[in-house]
């Protein structure tokens, strides 16, 4: 491996949001004379996709659909349910739920509204049997998250991949991800906001709430009673020890992972762990994400926990930026590249930021996490650009709620990745770079090819530090990565390749307040990564991990990638060294 490379200088810390202390008075305004007053600079984007109705609830006709990568003000935000007005062309009225936006600015300063606006001759007439559709009543139905419903009936059914989530808000944790067209017996209606209580006999109360606009209800819900309540517990639910878990591809087709990796190599690294006393649910701990590429097995070690993205996340923005980029590289563009990537310079990357944001890092940012988002990676995101300076002002900006543990690593607000996020972007990069084929060019088969993902791992390529993965392998393994540590979060990510073999490794180790790297991270990291590599090299073992010393300088304009990047050349497809595997 070449070793031009220096340590990542520059921590970066979450911050937490400036919330201002203002007191908005409430507002009746409805219709265009709300609009000619300009109001505070606050913004929303749609995280994905989301409808716009004519007024703040889903009885009111669809007015428009946004989707991520264009921002819209904010005009007003409702007092009673949690509905935004957005200045929106040539729609008097633009309403979205609040939960489908990602909101930059100060939300406090944006005026409030109490007023329902009129329906009467912009809907169609609401049925009065239809409790979803009818106004609440003033003393609800069901005052309690427990309901009792009859085998016969209305059923449920989803329209795509929902999260079913303890309570009727994206705040509250995910109890299951249910798939495009499961069915469950509709238990409950919220009256207040857009959401619907399920019997879901895994829960630990035995239900569930799903969103409204994402499922199909059958059967007469006449009978189905209606709750206004406003805040749901939690249920407490009993720590598990460490365990294995096997996590199926987000592709289609995928293989199902025969689990001899998890009864293995998993069960390996989880004794080696708790050895090292990194231990699930105490102020220390890690998780590991490791992925076949050849056989598709795979399994992941203390799944589900939220850890701050570090310098991780450069990989999706490297993606995104490939995405939207047509043509060969220009010498600026494959600067910022490598100098993201090898040197991992927030100069740069913000820059690159900017690129994909037409002009706003924020926007780049945000578009960034709607990529993942449509991979359904939706455990990882970036809401905002890299800090530059220590006391750099904080920039207001929304945050995301996935289903994932975001407490337990205190993760960045804005900056947060899983594990198995990583790993699988990882993997759809390395099959378009060998054959087109896997998660990239499934969900943008249009957006990719071959030479692009061969650039991005060539990138990845350029990044060595001399520990952590590259500490447990040989010199000759080629190793296509991103490292990154800040005080309490250290952690790689990349894709191996070796006589015969080639894998996916993504690592992340927490330790409260401070982790020491001499003491923990570096040698924790590369015996993980030596573990793993003598399990898919068994006639080429390391015997034990060795730190290398890579030179302070770090020097993109010499380096052989920008060179390779800029070459135009067809680039070599990725692989093992020996095929006959």
């Amino acid at each position: 491996m070449r070793r031009i490379h220096r340590w990542l200088v520059g921590m970066l810390f979450a911050v937490g949001m400036v919330v201002g202390a203002l007191t908005v008075p409430h507002s009746r305004a409805y219709g265009p004379a709300a609009q000619q007053t300009p109001g505070p600079e606050v913004y929303a984007e749609a995280i994905g996709q989301a409808n716009l109705r004519q007024g703040p609830g889903l009885e009111y006709p669809v007015a428009g659909e946004i989707t991520s990568g264009t921002r819209y003000r904010v005009l007003a935000r409702h007092a009673v349910y949690p509905w935004l007005r957005l200045e929106y062309p040539a729609v008097p009225e633009a309403w979205v739920y609040r939960d489908l936006v990602t909101v930059s600015g100060d939300l406090s300063l944006v005026p409030v509204v109490d007023d329902i606006p009129p329906t009467a001759t912009e809907a169609p007439p609401v049925p009065a049997d239809d409790p979803l559709l009818a106004p609440p009543s003033p003393t609800p139905a069901s005052t309690s998250p427990t309901a009792t419903s009859t085998p016969a009936g209305p059923i449920v059914t989803t329209l795509g991949k929902a999260n079913v989530r303890y309570g009727p808000g994206t705040e509250y944790p995910t109890i299951v991800e249910a798939a495009e067209g499961e069915s469950y017996r509709l238990l409950e209606i919220h009256a207040l906001v857009p959401w619907v209580r399920i019997d879901l006999p895994e829960s630990a109360t035995g239900s569930g709430w799903i969103y409204r606009e994402i499922i199909e209800i059958t059967g007469d819900t006449s009978q189905v009673p209606v709750t206004n309540v406003t805040h749901y517990s939690v249920p407490e639910l009993t720590p598990t020890p460490q365990t294995v878990v096997i996590n199926g591809a987000p592709w289609q087709n995928a293989p199902a992972a025969p689990g001899s990796l998890a009864n293995t190599l998993g069960e390996e690294m989880h004794r080696y762990l708790l050895a090292q006393g990194f231990i699930p649910y105490t102020d220390r701990f890690a998780s590991v994400f490791v992925l076949d590429l050849q056989t598709g097995d795979t399994f992941t070690l203390h799944d589900g926990v939220a850890y701050s993205g570090m310098s991780l996340t450069k990989i999706p923005i490297l993606v995104t930026y490939f995405q939207r980029h047509d043509g060969p590289l220009s010498e600026e563009e494959a600067f910022l590249i490598t100098d993201t990537m090898m040197c991992s310079e927030n100069i740069t990357t913000n820059r690159l930021l900017e690129i994909i944001g037409d002009g706003d890092p924020l926007r780049g940012a945000q578009r960034v996490t709607a990529m993942l988002q449509s991979l359904d990676l939706r455990g990882t995101f970036l809401m905002r650009q890299y800090t530059i300076l220590e006391n750099e002002p904080v920039i207001e900006v929304g945050t995301i709620r996935t289903g994932a543990d975001q407490v337990s690593a205190r993760p960045d607000l804005y900056n947060q990745l899983l594990p198995r996020d990583m790993g699988w972007l990882l993997a759809g990069i390395y099959q378009c770079a060998v054959n087109e084929s896997g998660l990239l060019m499934e969900r943008y088969p249009n957006e990719f090819n071959a030479q692009e993902c061969r650039q991005m791992l060539a990138a990845l390529d350029a990044n060595e530090i001399g520990v952590f993965l590259e500490a447990g392998v040989p010199d000759d393994a080629r190793v296509y990565h991103k490292h990154g540590w800040i005080a309490d979060t250290h952690g790689d990510a990349g894709v191996v390749i070796g006589p015969d073999s080639a894998y996916v490794f993504v690592s992340a180790l927490y330790g409260e307040e401070w982790l020491a790297f001499e003491e923990y991270s570096a040698p924790v990291l590369g015996e993980l990564s030596r573990m793993t590599w003598n399990t898919f090299n068994p006639d080429a073992t390391v015997e034990a991990i060795t730190p290398r010393i890579v030179p302070a300088e770090c020097d993109p304009r010499a380096d052989p990638v920008m060179a390779l990047l800029l070459s135009g050349s067809t680039l070599p497809v990725p692989g093992p060294q020996r095929q006959d595997r």
